[in-house]
């Protein structure tokens, strides 16, 4: 496989930069992001406020300045990250000045962070409308207890109220500096552009951003409560949910991004759609739709969660029966086998589809840069990875992990 023609820069302040050359796209992107998640030591729910409250400026909502110049810009806060990106066709110069704007220079009055409470609140109660929310936030408090980790990206209603402008600002000033940022350009650039973006980046970096402490990437896993919880639930469907706590990737392997797309590859092949586990509980019918599968990985824990319709505790049970067996029979790991090389190909494919993505590989070579990741060794180490080498790398991670479970009953 072509690798992409990636142009990198380190300026002196520590900022990151790089410009990923694809031919042909009319379209730009641009992002700017900041090693800062949700799951950070901080006021729970901080660096999704922060996220919100960077776009309001004295002048006004800097997005009303994107749009009149023909772009759209947007941003996201994750376990790991807070990003703020922004898509054109034209004018480079300017977008990549007010994305630089956008970050570098915040509006800490009372008014503006009081402005933006109600529209987080309003948000947070959106998602608490959704009928597996309390499952959700019952497995992650299960697995993290009180820790960020275990509480919504966007905090609660209470942490929101305890943030200020005092509080907000120092988390700001240690988080927000050149040495826990990076730049990312993907388009179709000549090269004299790209020389002039590197110096227009070296302009704006002084400008606007300030030095201070490079995050430590360190595994310290938060800990939780770990057990089962039964409760009644106030839509027409039950649930089920079962959270399985896991250590540290890179004990087992060098990459992050592999240890999660394989642990992703045994939950499809065991308990997935193509399984004869998940055909066998369709007939007869103790499954009746297929199972929610999530696997993340922080600094603060690594966790898998597998979700769906409670048709009685056994269900719950055998769930975590057949992923923890590690006895299987001939025919059994054959058919798993024949599954971990399917799963491979999709997993191959939807790597290599985020190159046709401007916005995708964006995100992706974004996120990668600041966790110290690198997709062509990911592509790489996967194409190289059999069956065997697979099988054991899973059932050393499950070895290490530990387990919650979470039902509900209908009123």
């Amino acid at each position: 496989m072509k690798k992409l023609d990636i142009e990198k820069k380190t300026f002196s302040s520590g900022l990151t930069a790089q410009v990923v050359l694809r031919k042909g796209f009319k379209q730009k992107f641009f992002g700017i992001i900041v090693d800062l998640g949700s799951s950070d030591k901080q006021i729970p729910g901080a660096a999704h406020y922060l996220e919100h409250l960077l776009f309001s400026k004295k002048s006004g909502d800097i997005t009303e300045r994107f749009d009149e110049i023909g772009a759209s810009t947007n941003a996201f806060t994750s376990y790991n990250a807070t990003m703020f990106y922004a898509n054109s066709i034209d004018n480079i110069s300017k977008i990549v000045d007010l994305l630089f704007e956008l970050v570098g220079d915040p509006n800490f009055s009372k008014k503006s962070i009081d402005k933006e409470r109600p529209i987080i609140d309003q948000e947070l109660a959106m998602y608490r409308d959704e009928p597996t929310w309390p499952i959700s936030d019952s497995i992650m408090k299960q697995l993290f207890g009180d820790s960020n980790l275990g509480l919504d990206i966007g905090g609660t209603s209470q942490t929101i109220k305890k943030i200020n402008s005092r509080n907000l600002a120092k988390i700001y000033q240690e988080n927000y500096t050149a040495n826990n940022m990076h730049f990312i350009a993907v388009g179709d650039f000549a090269p004299s552009a790209v020389t002039r973006l590197f110096g227009q980046i070296k302009k704006l970096d002084k400008q606007y951003l300030q030095s201070g402490q490079k995050r430590e990437h360190t595994f310290k896993p938060e800990m939780g409560n770990l057990g089962l919880k039964e409760f009644k639930n106030k839509t027409e469907v039950p649930y089920f949910c079962l959270g399985v706590k896991l250590p540290d990737f890179k004990k087992v392997l060098v990459n992050n991004d592999l240890g999660q797309i394989l642990v992703e590859i045994m939950l499809e092949s065991l308990l997935g759609e193509n399984s004869s586990w998940y055909q066998d509980k369709m007939v007869h019918g103790e499954l009746t739709s297929p199972l929610q599968f999530g696997v993340n990985y922080t600094r603060q824990g690594n966790f898998a969660t597998i979700l769906g319709i409670n048709n009685g505790n056994n269900l719950l049970n055998n769930v975590k029966e057949t992923l923890f067996s590690s006895e299987k029979t001939a025919e059994q790991m054959d058919e798993l086998k024949d599954l971990f090389e399917m799963q491979k190909k999709v997993s191959m494919a939807t790597l290599l589809s985020a190159f046709n993505n401007l916005s995708e590989l964006g995100f992706e070579l974004a996120e990668e840069a600041i966790n110290g990741e690198n997709i062509f060794d990911t592509i790489k180490l996967l194409q190289q990875m059999n069956f065997e080498k697979y099988w054991q790398i899973c059932q050393d991670l499950l070895a290490e992990s530990e387990t919650c479970s979470v039902f509900s009953t209908v009123e």
